[in-house]
């Protein structure tokens, strides 16, 4: 199988880079895994303009044109994910943010569920907490199903043998837990997706304001008709039902908000 990992640190050899290594030779160890490393450091990719034209109209009108779509087709070929980061001020990296802000229409039209992925920081300390959350959300809203979160602490002087057991131990639960999903991919193929209630109820109130916003948001539109779901999944008649009649609540509540008239 193959893993991209996208390392958003300026330091190329860095703390980040090490860490993403050793978590390469854990997996290795579960596995025939074949790892990509892209370094937004050497990627050419300029900072997004707030032009907005990804989201309503679609990526193809971006007017940035450099490595961003080299990087997607990436992420398309590779069955996993492993987005690296360092931690600066509570946050992830300007790069990885920015990179992040330039595919920010995949929040609307998630391209890449049935892929999995893993998060991974690094930090002197404090931040790893809100960072991963923060990347565990994001890359969730790509369509990712992230199994695996591994903050590591990386501080600049000599590590505790204490803090090099529960970063070992954190580096080692992550990986089983991402090679445990990656290995369940081809079943997943062969079975579909089981998808839970919140995750159908969040693709059908996307799928019927796009519907609604048709003219203002024509690329959602083309995305969402016709799908029964983002992927090939089991949607159980409970969920189905449960989900129809929310619909019905919700945008019955929120007959006066929109340019809509609800669900159709």
């Amino acid at each position: 199988m193959k893993i991209l990992t996208i390392i958003g640190s300026p330091r190329k050899k860095g703390n980040s880079y090490q860490a993403a290594k050793k978590l390469e030779e854990e997996m290795k160890k579960k596995g025939d895994y074949q790892f990509e490393y892209v370094f937004l450091k050497d990627a050419h990719l300029e900072t997004c303009r707030g032009c907005f034209n990804c989201v309503p109209r679609g990526i193809e009108f971006c007017p940035l044109k450099d490595d961003r779509q080299m990087i997607q087709d990436k992420m398309e070929e590779a069955d996993g994910l492993i987005m690296v980061s360092p931690v600066y001020v509570m946050m992830v990296s300007t790069l990885l943010k920015n990179f992040i802000d330039r595919v920010a229409y995949l929040c609307h039209r998630p391209a890449y569920h049935g892929k999995k992925a893993l998060v991974l920081c690094t930090t002197a300390g404090v931040g790893s907490k809100e960072t991963l959350k923060y990347m565990e959300t994001v890359t969730k809203s790509w369509g990712y199903r992230v199994t695996g979160k591994c903050g590591l602490v990386t501080a600049p002087w000599p590590a505790t043998d204490g803090l090099k057991r529960k970063n070992q131990r954190n580096l080692e639960k992550s990986v089983e837990n991402f090679d445990k999903s990656l290995k369940s991919v081809e079943k997943e193929k062969l079975n579909g997706v089981k998808v839970g209630f919140m995750d159908y109820m969040s693709f059908r109130i996307f799928q019927t304001v796009s519907l609604n916003v048709r003219e203002y948001m024509p690329a959602d539109y083309q995305f969402y008709q016709g799908k029964e779901y983002y992927q090939p999944a089991r949607i159980g008649l409970i969920t189905r039902a449960l989900s129809g009649v929310m619909l019905k609540v919700i945008f019955f509540m929120m007959r006066d908000m929109g340019p809509g008239d609800g669900e159709k």
